[in-house]
């Protein structure tokens, strides 16, 4: 190698003298510029954190579903009983409660509601229920999927125990009648049309109180306030709150409980009880029991023992 290669090279230089923009350049750069769409950052999808991407994705698998509504039909799940598909929703929907999303779970929460139905032992607004906002504009995509899919497991509840449904307009006529096959395209359809659920309950399904109060969606108004009521505060003319009347009622049964260790395995059948006195207006002793039962999740008690828990909760209460 020759000292010449090991010279070495000469750096490039601009001699030539920095003139800054002037404001004449500036107006030139503007105009021709002015049509170009802008540019924006827009990170890649590995670098946008997995729950947010989660989340968008489930976003828009609701809108989608939204446009073209259909339910997740499954199959009977096997030998499972009450206290096992219970249990196992509450933890679903425990999981939707504190952030996760309601699409994620969507499938598990529909198959066990659906199980929970052909057992016909709790009620469908007696379970677990991922909590929808009261008013619209706080609803999202989501919230809309989860609405539409109560109306379905309320209509399929309504299939399974063989409830007398009257309904009487011509497109949706005999749409729960358990005679017939379950009728899934329609019942889809219904949930997706644009109705108000007291209309659904009222006027369409022609479902009475009793019904209606084993509904997780379709109430008329006077039910829907009875379930409000359970746990409003009764606000007086000065401002003042004080619970409202089921839990000063439950703050007795309570303490009622609490006095005797062998009160205490009572308190949910007595409390189940009182829900549906304040659920049901001028009811028979069959239909309280019955109720009770639908709460619990359990087969309704006899008459007679019926007749003597009522008694023993007016003592109770005073």
């Amino acid at each position: 190698m020759t000292c010449a290669s090991l010279q070495k090279k000469p750096e490039a230089r601009d001699d030539r003298d920095f003139v800054p923009y002037s404001q004449e350049d500036y107006d030139f750069i503007e105009e021709i510029t002015a049509d170009d769409t802008p540019i924006t950052y827009r990170p890649l999808p590995t670098l946008i954190p997995k729950h947010i991407r989660q989340c968008f994705a489930d976003n828009h698998e609701a809108i989608v579903l939204n446009e073209q509504y259909c339910f997740p039909w499954s199959e009977p799940l096997g030998s499972l009983q009450q206290i096992e598909l219970a249990t196992w929703l509450d933890e679903v929907v425990m999981k939707i409660e504190t952030g996760e999303s309601y699409m994620r779970h969507r499938d598990i929460y529909c198959m066990l509601s659906l199980a929970l139905n052909k057992l016909g032992l709790q009620a469908p607004a007696f379970r677990p229920l991922p909590q929808i906002p009261w008013h619209a504009n706080e609803r999202t995509p989501e919230h809309m999927v989860h609405q539409r899919d109560r109306i379905v497991i309320d209509c399929h509840w309504l299939y399974c125990t063989k409830s007398k449904v009257y309904a009487t307009e011509g497109v949706w006529r005999g749409i729960v009648n358990p005679k017939l096959t379950m009728q899934t395209d329609r019942i889809e359809k219904f949930a997706a049309t644009k109705l108000r659920n007291d209309s659904r309950a009222d006027e369409i399904l022609e479902l009475n109180p009793f019904q209606q109060a084993q509904m997780a969606a379709m109430r008329g108004t006077k039910v829907r306030q009875a379930f409000k009521a359970l746990g409003a505060a009764v606000v007086d003319s000065a401002g003042g709150r004080t619970p409202a009347r089921f839990r000063q009622k439950t703050r007795k049964l309570q303490e009622w409980a609490d006095s005797q260790p062998r009160f205490a395995k009572l308190y949910p059948k007595y409390r189940a009880y009182a829900m549906a006195l304040e659920l049901l207006e001028t009811p028979t002793t069959r239909q309280v029991a019955q109720l009770a039962g639908l709460i619990l999740g359990e087969p309704p008690l006899a008459d007679s023992t019926a007749t003597q828990t009522l008694m023993k909760l007016k003592r109770i209460f005073g």
